[in-house]
């Protein structure tokens, strides 16, 4: 009697399958990757946000004000978006910055601004728009601050980030041209 020999190996529908299910995988980790990166972003903007909040509320306690952050060209820290390419803050930031005591370590992804004023000013339109209490009180009645932290991550034009305000404790999630 001869040996009847079986064949071994795969058949192509069954090679397509496993391509199927790696292309699958790949696909989740990849968006499961994509936002543990943006996430580990967002944590940088948060915690210097809280840091501005904090250090504004100190400020106030010492001189009855908040810090305008954006006096005399001060605007925004880093100068640019710092985009892909993360930027160190500046050893040179302006007085006002130095004075809040807001220094950053590291390299940075967003860029940071924020302003202040006097009972009845009025506040840039990001922060009245971003309000979270849809109330005029914390800026008609008190001094009152803004801050804002933006980025161009992916270099399209479009900014995201968060704005804080004074009064509230929550930060407003954000998307706009870049400044």
């Amino acid at each position: 009697m001869g040996t009847h020999r079986k064949n071994s190996g795969f058949t192509l529908v069954e090679l397509m399958i496993v391509v199927a299910i790696l292309g699958i995988l790949a696909a989740v980790a990849v968006t499961a990757y994509s936002v543990y990166v943006r996430k580990s972003h967002n944590s940088e903007a948060t915690a210097v946000l809280a840091d501005i909040r904090i250090k504004q509320e100190a400020y106030r306690a010492t001189f009855h004000q908040y810090a305008n952050l954006n006096d005399q060209g001060a605007s925004w820290q880093p100068t640019s978006n710092p985009g892909p390419s993360p930027k160190a803050w500046p050893d040179d930031s302006p007085v006002e910055w130095r004075q809040l005591g807001v220094t950053p370590k590291g390299d940075l992804i967003f860029m940071y601004t924020g302003h202040a004023g006097a009972p009845g000013g009025t506040p840039d339109d990001v922060y009245t728009e971003n309000d979270m209490t849809n109330s005029t009180a914390w800026y008609t009645s008190d001094f009152w601050y803004g801050a804002q932290a933006l980025q161009d991550i992916d270099g399209n034009g479009t900014c995201e980030g968060f704005v804080i305000v004074s009064g509230q404790t929550g930060m407003a999630e954000v998307s706009m041209d870049c400044p």
